[in-house]
């Protein structure tokens, strides 16, 4: 995908987040959904995680997270010019992220993180659901009900009749380690930091957990309350992969990032939440699902006790077609105390 749609997905997210910015702000703690885009070719690549929470010195913080989500497409393309091979890509599976996150704070500027997860490919209960709810929302039906022409699981990917990558079993896998590091600076009126990221392959590329690749990334962010109540933030970054097994061809090396969330309470204890997660292309002069994407997804958080939160949001790929289909996810956060 062209360079010109990333930027017009950047521009569009900062864009819609500069009135908040521009507003008399007080500094905010991290209100991140801890959404990731759950397509499998684009999840082994190691995007980092959304900042953590800003922490007191020796402060623990533990997130466990479980997404589920459940694709059925068919995306091709004839190839970019004339004579060009064109790569097509089969889709019919469900997957399950379950991932555990552990950050402690250094000072009172720096937090140390690492998570590793599980990922889970095969058949799932979500088909139905998903089309129920399509209807409701008045989507497309697309390939879901029997039109994909083939039995989940199967992920395949083909170029000019060639098959660059297949997984048509049920499996379970390690997926990437991750670790960050994150400085932030708490200001009267905001508070921003950035974020230094590193992955690592510990996944399998056979059950498509990892795509192999070793990657770095670095993220600036900066978070706001407005109106006193209403909680804004806004992620800029960049991710450089290197050694990609999955579909090495046709990877790119470098993959910007942008997310923005807005959180205010809805009743009682519990806070409403919407949050737009988008990366550019990961892959080079593939179909859509190959290409630049977003994440939109609609969220609820209540605290627990004092010191947990429970996190529930469910997502929709947006534009449609471009990555996983609806995903539900679910996570807890927790920090130790006396």
């Amino acid at each position: 995908m062209g360079h010109g749609n990333v930027r017009s997905i950047l521009v569009t997210i900062f864009a819609a987040a500069l009135p908040a910015i521009a507003s008399s702000a007080v500094a905010a703690d991290a209100n991140w959904l801890p959404v990731r885009d759950q397509n499998p070719l684009v999840l082994g690549l190691g995007l980092p995680l959304l900042p953590p929470a800003s922490s007191h010195a020796g402060e623990w913080q533990i997130e466990a997270l479980f997404d589920e989500s459940n694709t059925q497409l068919i995306s091709s393309t004839p190839g970019r010019r004339p004579g060009d091979p064109g790569i097509h890509v089969l889709y019919g599976a469900e997957t399950r992220e379950t991932r555990l996150a552990v950050a402690y704070a250094l000072d009172e500027h720096w937090i140390a993180r690492a998570s590793l997860g599980d990922e889970w490919i095969g058949v799932g209960f979500l088909d139905k659901p998903i089309q129920h709810f399509h209807k409701f929302i008045g989507a497309p039906r697309g390939f879901r009900g029997g039109g994909l022409g083939a039995r989940p699981p199967v992920i395949r990917v083909t170029r000019d009749g060639e098959t660059l990558y297949s997984l048509d079993r049920s499996g379970q896998a390690l997926a990437p380690l991750l670790l960050d590091v994150t400085r932030s600076w708490d200001m009267s009126d905001a508070r921003y930091g950035l974020s230094f990221g590193a992955k690592l392959p510990t996944g399998d590329t056979k059950r498509l957990s990892d795509t192999g690749d070793t990657g770095v990334s670095v993220a600036g962010f900066g978070e706001w309350t407005v109106h006193e109540t209403i909680r804004v933030g806004a992620r800029l970054g960049y991710l450089y992969a290197h050694g990609t097994d999955v579909l090495p061809t046709l990877a790119r090396a470098s993959v910007p990032f942008a997310d923005m969330y807005v959180r205010t309470p809805l009743i009682g204890r519990w806070d409403a939440e919407i949050q737009y997660d988008a990366h550019g292309a990961p892959y080079r002069h593939g179909p859509i699902f190959l290409g630049h994407a977003g994440v939109f997804t609609v969220g609820l958080a209540h605290p627990v006790t004092a010191r947990s939160e429970l996190l529930l949001g469910v997502s929709e790929d947006v534009p449609i077609g471009h990555t996983q289909d609806v995903s539900f996810l679910i996570a807890l956060r927790y920090r130790p105390g006396d």
